[in-house]
């Protein structure tokens, strides 16, 4: 028997209803852990080289972590995995709520989903059983319909990872919701379940896989706990404008013990979760305001950003809510003005639908985030296909038709909600035309119009800029997910829980701007990030003093792991990936827009002067990575 994971590995074929199990050998295990590397190990092997990734042969995986449901704290994710119709890459994307610890605790590490139902199905699982049924009447529905209709029907602790409309009509930029709007959203991997007919995966089930050493796995989860046992402190809301202001110089200090910057980001995290940064990352330059053509100081200054960040977001907040094993609880559901409620924005929504196109107002941002929540659409890549449709109006690239349909301008917030609903449908029109990304949207218009399409690879570009942290950028160019800034932590990958693994390669992380120490550190911090996702573990542990996961991961399994180990697996995931990439014919790299590169740079602000050597920070990151 196993320690620390079950061994088991469900496989669904929908064209035949065929569902086996198989047994992978533990060196899979230890070689690529979990989630993640289990994920790419998988698809590797089974999705034939040139598959369609909206055809019957793309696998779609949904894989919970290694340390998933342990116990372990911030113990709570899952990854979604195929071969991107966005990108035609590998395709991934990491998701938080209940969902992950309920299929883990139905006795599987994974599921991994192929071929194409006839007819609209669910898959359902549990304990004892796995069966796929009938979803003719959930068609149509939106996320939060199509949850409570299976819980109806399945039970009340079932849960459920479901596309709404979106995904149906296999936009490219569709999500996957679960938890009534926690999002898998990145890489279009809606429209995957939407070209099976999948509706939904249910999962019900609370065991938890045994542990080699429980009593050395609970001492070091009480040990790490105490960080997070004092209550929020009054005074934090008190300051909570200034604590904010100054989160992003919190986390380049390091903070290496349990007080301090540590506890203010605990306490900051709990009190506005994402939300804490919003403006003072666009006075910093960290946020694209304008579809990456202005400069936030001057076009999105701070009387426009406050209303987008810290005390304005949970304004409306109803309550909080934490994920899985989560002790922070950064999550918030809000109410809207008509009296809805939904969930708080994160920080890539707020940036995306606010100051990307010059919005300030907080009800239109919370509009749009229902809209992609139930209709099931990723945020960021709608927000910016907004964006790059204003830009194209405001310079007379739309033909006539597109450009009478609705009047968008910038801060138009009317405009901006209808857009995002026209996209959400697939309206003919604007919303047929801007359904599968800016990439496909600008083929259909002049040369000039590619300019204003910030995607790389496909894939629309995240909330934090590359010219502020030239780590991220290299993450957008070089990672075989291209355009995600979850690759690199947003480039700040020199967090005290990694000191250790950099100094076995020899050296220190580098400064912001040089280039080839840079390549440098970010292959070995990515390589790290593949290997702590595959645990299932939050990112955003990693901001809370050192999150013990190589401890916990040996008191699961008994296997005894070093750093090195550890570090040599996240390169082995790393490394695989991009074979992935390799084996269906696609680059190695994905140049990025002339924008994010600082071409031309920008003649103002914190940012001014700045264009990115990439070709030296990806030099420096293949020879690291021996590629």
């Amino acid at each position: 028997m196993p320690n620390g994971y079950w061994g088991k590995i469900l496989f669904v074929n929908l064209s035949t209803g065929e569902i086996t199990v198989e047994t992978p050998p533990e060196e899979v295990y230890r070689r690529y852990l979990g989630g993640y590397g289990m994920g790419v190990y998988v698809l590797y092997e089974r999705i034939p080289p040139g598959a369609d990734p909206l055809g019957p042969e793309n696998v779609i995986g949904f894989v919970p972590g290694l340390l998933t449901s342990s116990g372990a704290l911030f113990g709570g994710r899952f990854m979604v995995c195929a071969r991107s119709p966005l990108t035609g890459a590998w395709g991934d994307s990491n998701c938080g709520g209940n969902f992950g610890p309920a299929l883990r605790g139905a006795g599987y590490d994974g599921v991994f989903i192929t071929g194409r139902a006839d007819r609209p199905v669910y898959l359902y699982i549990d304990e004892e059983r796995a069966e796929i049924r009938d979803a003719s009447d959930l068609w149509g529905l939106d996320t939060r319909q199509t949850e409570e209709a299976i819980r109806q029907a399945a039970g009340r602790d079932v849960r459920v990872a479901c596309i709404g409309p979106a995904g149906e009509k296999r936009s490219l930029m569709a999500a996957i919701i679960n938890d009534d709007g926690r999002a898998a959203g990145r890489c279009g991997l809606g429209a995957v379940m939407g070209a099976k007919n999948l509706k939904a995966v249910a999962a019900r089930g609370k065991k938890r896989p045994p542990l080699a050493d429980p009593e050395r796995f609970k001492a070091t989860t009480d040990r790490y706990r105490q960080l997070f046992r004092r209550k929020l402190s009054p005074w934090t809301s008190r300051i909570g404008g200034f604590l904010v202001r100054i989160l992003p110089i919190m986390r380049r200090l390091r903070a290496r013990v349990s007080g301090g910057p540590t506890r203010m980001m605990i306490d900051t995290y709990r009190l506005y979760g994402t939300a804490a940064g919003t403006a003072a990352l666009v006075e910093l330059g960290d946020t694209p305001v304008r579809n990456w053509s202005g400069i936030g100081y001057r076009d999105f200054p701070l009387r426009l950003s406050s209303q987008l960040s810290d005390e304005a977001v949970i304004r409306p907040k109803v309550r909080g809510y934490g994920c899985s094993f989560c002790p922070v609880a950064c999550g918030g559901i809000v109410r809207l003005p008509d009296g809805d409620t939904d969930h708080k924005p994160e920080y890539e929504t707020l940036a995306s639908f606010g100051p990307l196109l010059l919005n300030a107002d907080l009800e239109v941002v919370m509009r749009c985030n229902r809209i992609c929540n139930r209709m099931g659409l990723d945020t960021i890549s709608t927000g910016v296909a907004v964006a790059f449709a204003i830009e194209c109006r405001e310079r007379g690239w739309l033909p006539p038709d597109l450009a009478e349909e609705l009047p968008l301008s910038w801060g138009n917030g009317e405009a901006i909600v209808a857009l995002t609903e026209r996209i959400a449908r697939r309206e003919p029109g604007l919303g047929e035309w801007l359904a599968d990304g800016v990439r496909r949207a600008a083929e259909r218009l002049g040369p000039e119009a590619r300019e204003a399409a910030m995607h790389t690879g496909g894939q629309e570009l995240p909330m934090h800029r590359g010219l502020y942290e030239p780590g991220v950028a290299l993450g957008y160019q070089v990672d075989p997910a291209p355009g995600r800034h979850t690759s690199t932590l947003a480039g700040e990958v020199d967090v005290p829980a990694f000191t250790p693994y950099f100094a076995l390669e020899g050296f220190r992380p580098s400064g912001r701007y040089d280039y080839e120490a840079k390549g440098r550190t970010i292959a070995v911090g990515m390589a790290l990030l593949r290997a702590y996702d595959s645990l299932g573990l939050c990112q955003f542990a990693l901001y809370m003093g050192e999150p013990p996961f190589l401890e916990w991961l040996n008191a699961a399994t008994g296997w005894g792991m070093t750093e090195r180990e550890f570090l040599e697996a996240g390169k082995a995931i790393q490394r695989l990936r991009h074979a992935f990439n390799e084996r269906h014919g696609l680059p190695r790299e994905f140049p990025l827009p002339g924008r994010e590169r600082g071409d031309p740079p920008q003649e103002a602000g914190p940012l001014a002067g700045i264009a990115l050597d990439m070709e030296t920070m990806a030099r420096a990151y293949w020879a690291a990575m021996g590629l």
